[in-house]
């Protein structure tokens, strides 16, 4: 009998179809791992906006704003420091950044806004819950401007 040198089709077919059914087996532990990694980034983005309104608001006199609206977070200050211009009476210091579309994750809270004083102290408290699937997690400033995760 002559020796066969290779796999025949039959092998080739079964390691395909096992590492087809390995790939299935993976593929709900990655969106899941995926839904994580986005809610968490976002938890991330929203804490460092706050520690840059605190930022803002010691360094430049101002009452920093870190607003919520929708599934939009963005930060301004208040009173205006240049010319107001068409009745806007606000700074715009960081521009809104949709965590839906950057991070898939929805955002909802109590509150729409969250205030900075110039001291560095919060005058409101919030809590902010991000949602991705079935993983949920929130941010919590308190009135005195802490952030507990």
């Amino acid at each position: 009998m002559k020796h066969r040198h290779g796999f025949t089709l039959v092998e080739t077919m079964l390691v395909v179809v096992i590492m087809g059914l390995v790939t299935l087996m993976a593929i709900p532990k990655l969106n899941s791992a995926f839904d994580r990694t986005g809610v968490l980034n976002a938890k991330a983005r929203v804490m460092a906006l706050y520690s840059t309104a605190r930022s803002i608001a010691m360094s430049s006199n101002q009452t920093a704003i870190v607003r919520l609206n929708g599934n939009q977070v963005y930060l301004y200050a208040r009173p205006r420091r240049r010319a107001p211009t068409a009745g806007n009476t606000v700074d715009t210091i960081i521009r809104p950044v949709d965590l839906y579309n950057v991070y898939g994750v929805t955002v909802s809270g109590g509150a729409d806004s969250v205030r900075v004083s110039s001291t560095g102290l919060g005058l409101d408290s919030a809590t902010v819950v991000l949602t991705k699937s079935t993983f949920i997690d929130t941010v919590f400033i308190s009135r005195y401007g802490r952030v507990i995760k």
